[in-house]
């Protein structure tokens, strides 16, 4: 193994390292964490084995390896923009109908509120 490789496994082990400790301490949940455990599992088992990147980048075609990890990059990144925005989406829908739920029970407070008094 080259410093190189070496230092890329310190790094993800860390990072795995980080999201589990999130997880644990329930600032992260596990459906979010998910994909982040899989990018530190395969970043560990690229910088154990180089070679995998490497076949990978020859079979999809790309020229070096390095355009095969930025590619790579940037499509996991695009994923990940789509899944959170999909769960904005939800969460949004979710609060407006919660925010609806709690004017009608606000409202109906009053008129009680209004009935109790006379």
């Amino acid at each position: 193994m080259n410093f190189f490789s070496i230092l890329m496994l310190i790094i993800a082990i860390s990072f795995l390292y980080y999201v589990i400790r999130s997880i644990n301490k329930n600032s992260f949940l596990f459906a979010n964490a998910a994909l982040w455990l899989v990018v530190g599992i395969v970043l560990i088992m690229f910088s154990i084995f180089p070679s995998i990147p490497n076949f990978l980048a020859e079979l999809f075609g790309f020229q070096l390896t390095s355009n095969f990890l930025l590619f790579l990059a940037v499509f996991l990144l695009i994923l990940l923009a789509f899944a959170q925005s999909i769960q904005l989406s939800k969460q949004k829908t979710q609060i407006t109908a919660l925010i609806q739920e709690l004017s009608m029970m606000r409202s109906k407070d009053k008129e009680l509120f209004k009935n109790n008094e006379k």
